[in-house]
């Protein structure tokens, strides 16, 4: 075997990897920890989520998690309360003794743990370690938030609980692991495929939690409709300033053709781009899932097609759509690869994703600014460094990057906006509402006001920020 390759992360199934798996677990947990056989197997193998890490054709490490359904009766063995929602159990996490300093199974199980909250939305992840000879264990776990929960067994079968529950504590859960997989990927880490692709691939959509993220508001939740609303249609007027050159650039299919809206919002926005000339004689639609921005677009914007879905439920037919376009969307969603797929399925081979977003990446400002940026975005579950990360989940998912232009707003404007090539100068007011919306999460108020003063104060208080069109066509 060649250890100077650096490992693949691949999702394998128990039918194609199930006697390597187990042959990898012999040699570390037999050879080196003396476990007897039994141990070595889970009754949930064949249905668990593998994640391997193979080096030159071999496994060199892996990780397994299972899915547990409310009223299983494995849970209540470990003392394991009901929940409304699944259970996920994560363990046989295993590497060959030289792998082990590259931190192989950290990397591909942070990650792990981070896309089964995206996909699963589980309501629990627990964990258990024998008490005669892995306790050591116990504050490895303890370090990546799990606690104590119950001494189950008796002999040499006693086991350790530790689990991971509750509203706040699974938030706080997802937030470490996604900072932690940013941290390893910015090191150079081992990429982890998409399970949601692989969960699709092996027609195991039932694990999805569509519903449960789709109820999921992150965006909304921060705000009131009546302040909201304005600030949205201000927003949309400026937008369509800076997309009209962008929509004529784009090879949209010619009329008669369709386009779905993802996110309409209040409407504003949709209603002024399906009068562009790139859509003359197409059949525009929208989705909204917030019940109070769909009923105000219904009420101002009574032709325009508006309906209830979400990114990761359209409700639309397969192949049925010739354009789907996110409109600062996908850095509000929990589930990017979810919504992903949900599109590749809806677009007709050859179609068109369009996706205008910001990127936080591309902040240019004070250190103070800073700061209270990288503070908001560890506390808010969407993404909105995603855009960085886009062209390569797409591909995932069969879509190609055709076009991709960036335009940047800052301040300097005396008045009105001003537009110049690929930039937009604002009033400095202006400039600073772009931002207004970190105030409103929890932990971020102290730090906003100080930015706040020191950005209409200081004479380098001057910042920038972009925002992307991203065009991605479906690969037939």
């Amino acid at each position: 075997m060649d250890h100077s390759r650096e490992p693949e992360a691949r999702w394998l199934t128990w039918d194609e990897a199930g006697e390597a798996m187990l042959d990898l677990r012999r040699r570390v947990f037999l050879g080196e920890m003396n476990w007897p056989e039994k141990r070595i197997h889970r009754d949930r193998d064949p249905e668990g989520l593998h994640l391997c890490a193979v080096s030159g054709g071999e496994i060199v490490a892996a990780i397994s998690a299972y899915v547990y359904e409310p009223g299983a009766p494995e849970l209540a063995a470990l003392e394991l309360a009901a929940t409304d929602g699944p259970s996920v159990a994560i363990g046989m996490r295993v590497e060959l003794p030289e792998y082990r300093g590259r931190l192989v199974t950290a990397q591909i199980g942070t990650s792990m743990l981070r896309q089964i909250c995206e996909v699963l939305l589980p309501s629990r992840f627990f964990v258990y370690v024998h008490a005669d000879s892995l306790l050591h264990l116990v504050d490895r776990y303890a370090r990546r938030n799990f606690t104590y929960h119950a001494q189950v067994g008796s002999g040499p079968d006693t086991v350790v609980v530790m689990k991971v529950e509750g509203e706040e504590e699974l938030e706080e859960f997802y937030l470490k692991h996604r900072d932690l997989t940013r941290k390893y990927a910015a090191e150079g880490g081992i990429p982890v495929p998409s399970l949601a692709r692989f969960l699709a691939e092996q027609k195991r959509e039932d694990l999805f939690a569509a519903s449960g993220l789709g109820a999921e508001n992150h965006y909304l939740g921060q705000f009131r409709l009546d302040t909201e609303a304005p600030r949205l249609a201000s927003q949309g007027r400026l937008i369509l300033g800076e997309q009209r050159q962008r929509l004529t650039m784009t090879p949209f299919p010619p009329a008669p053709a369709s386009l779905l809206d993802l996110g309409s919002g209040p409407g504003d926005y949709l209603a002024a781009v399906a009068g562009e000339p790139p859509f003359a004689g197409y059949r525009v639609r929208g989705i909204e899932p917030a019940p109070e921005l769909l009923a105000r677009a219904r009420s101002v914007y009574p032709d325009v097609d508006i309906r209830p879905g979400t990114a990761y439920a359209t409700g639309e037919p397969d192949s049925s759509q010739d354009v789907v376009t996110a409109n600062f969307v996908f850095v509000h969603l929990r589930s990017p690869d979810l919504a992903l797929l949900e599109i590749r399925r809806i677009l007709r081979p050859g179609g068109l994703l369009y996706v205008v977003d910001v990127n936080d990446a591309t902040l240019v400002g004070p250190e103070i600014i800073q700061r209270m940026m990288e503070t908001y975005n560890r506390r808010y579950a969407g993404d909105r460094l995603l855009l960085n990360d886009l062209p390569a989940r797409a591909e995932e998912f069969g879509f190609e990057l055709v076009r991709r232009f960036s335009t940047t707003l800052r301040d300097g404007a005396d008045g009105p906006p001003v537009f110049g090539e690929d930039e937009i100068r604002l009033g400095k007011a202006d400039a600073w509402s772009l931002l207004s919306f970190v105030r409103t999460q929890s932990g971020c108020e102290e730090i906003f006001d100080a930015a706040r003063d020191h950005f209409f104060a200081a004479p380098d208080g001057r910042i920038s920020l972009s925002f992307e069109t991203h065009v991605y066509r479906l690969r037939p």
